[in-house]
């Protein structure tokens, strides 16, 4: 009698067992199911941040599951591209989208987002390539001092409605200071036009010739042509601009003020007009004549007479 008494005991404590593991992993089941439409959702509604929790807590209730592990992985995936797409790092933002979008059994969603920025961002950087190559031409023509060449160029870039949207921005930034540079070195051209033609005119009129003072003057004047005039005049700024720790060196070494002195000395008696020059079309002026291997007096007999 005992005995059956032990039988029927030990089976209804296994009854009572396996239903408890039943419902337990039923309910378990019915959250982790949840978690991933919640989840699922909120990658819909672009909550990134709220999908992440929600795959997280999917693995909690199933752990080690392929499912919410892979979509976990793709949703941070994607949130780090969008990050490095804000902060300009294109090349990175790339890589993140790509991995995305070859995620094999995620969400769709992003899949599909991830192939859109895809596109974005090579577009983006083919024209960061572009706009590069148009800087670099308007920065060698301003080192040059055509300065209003510099500008025309420059304006190719301003011209491009891309070109002053915020994925540009540092590219933008240096060529506002440079176009600021090429105004101030046509202001300087002026400076030095209006001079000469000043002391054209006190001579001639102690000859008493004042048609021929401005006949000198207009000759004068005519360095310069309307477009580089018109910019001159609108210039606000001073003709000493921002310049880079490179700009401002020779062969690795800072250009002194010794050598920029002697500098303006070789450019005077060699024709030209240092005291029309700033410091740094001066400091130009010597790496240009470095960079082309002749001399300071050949470079002013050549490119700044």
């Amino acid at each position: 009698m005992k005995k059956w008494v032990w039988v029927v005991a030990t089976i209804v404590v296994a009854l009572l067992i396996g239903g408890y593991a039943y419902s337990n992993h039923h309910a378990t089941a019915k959250e982790y199911a949840a978690a991933m439409d919640n989840g699922r959702t909120a990658l819909k509604a672009k909550n990134y941040t709220q999908a992440e929790s929600y795959f997280q807590n999917a693995l909690k209730r199933k752990l080690n599951d392929p499912t919410a592990q892979t979509y976990l992985t793709q949703t941070q995936r994607f949130v780090s591209g969008e990050n490095a797409l804000t902060a300009r790092k294109f090349r990175n933002a790339q890589g993140r989208y790509q991995k995305v979008s070859d995620t094999k059994n995620g969400s769709d969603v992003l899949t599909k987002r991830a192939k859109q920025r895809l596109k974005q961002v090579k577009g983006i950087r083919a024209n960061v390539t572009q706009f590069k190559e148009l800087l670099t031409k308007a920065q060698e023509q301003n080192q040059a001092l055509n300065y209003g060449v510099s500008n025309n160029t420059l304006d190719e870039l301003f011209n491009n409605k891309k070109f002053q949207q915020s994925y540009y921005k540092n590219l933008y930034n240096q060529a506002l200071a440079l176009r600021k540079a090429n105004n101030a070195g046509q202001t300087a051209a002026i400076t030095k036009s209006g001079s000469t033609a000043a002391s054209t005119s006190s001579s001639d009129t102690s000859n008493s010739s004042t048609g021929t003072s401005d006949s000198n003057a207009n000759s004068s004047s005519a360095s310069l042509t309307s477009s580089e005039s018109a910019a001159a005049k609108n210039y606000k700024g001073k003709n000493e601009y921002t310049v880079t720790k490179k700009q401002t060196e020779l062969n690795g070494k800072v250009i002194t003020d010794a050598q920029i002195s002697a500098a303006r000395q070789t450019i005077n008696a060699a024709g030209g007009q240092a005291d029309a020059m700033s410091n740094q079309d001066v400091r130009v002026a010597l790496q240009q004549a470095d960079k082309k291997g002749i001399s300071l007096t050949k470079y002013t007999q050549t490119y700044l007479k």
